[in-house]
């Protein structure tokens, strides 16, 4: 049974780094991903047609509601829903992993006296 419990939690952690890699690789948990992209032109902008944007590119701030499973997790509170991370789920799994695998040594000691 303990190395039952052990291989369950290697196979969580696996998936886990697995999860993180195919949301995106960050390392912190996200809901909401803010990211910078270039922006076009608009023709009536008269700043474009003065000239003023012709050596830069132009920018804009784009806000997705999008998941991205983090290393490490970004809470406000004990029970944030930015807890979630590849942290908390590995450690959690091995937690009791490790916690069943003691109890079951113990049992065994128990019984052989």
């Amino acid at each position: 049974m303990p190395r039952v419990s052990i291989a369950i939690a290697a196979i969580v952690t696996v998936l886990s780094i697995v999860l993180w890699q195919a949301t995106g690789g960050d390392y912190y948990t996200k809901y909401e991903v803010v990211e910078q992209v270039d922006a076009e032109l608009d023709d009536n902008d008269p700043l474009a047609a003065a000239g003023f944007y012709d050596d830069a590119s132009r920018t804009e701030t784009v806000v997705r509601s999008e998941f991205r499973l983090g290393l490490l997790p970004t809470p406000q509170g004990l029970l944030d829903k930015h807890a979630l991370s590849v942290v908390t789920i590995t450690g959690l799994s091995w937690v009791l992993a490790l916690g069943l695998a003691w109890i079951m040594r113990l049992r065994v000691r128990r019984q052989a006296l």
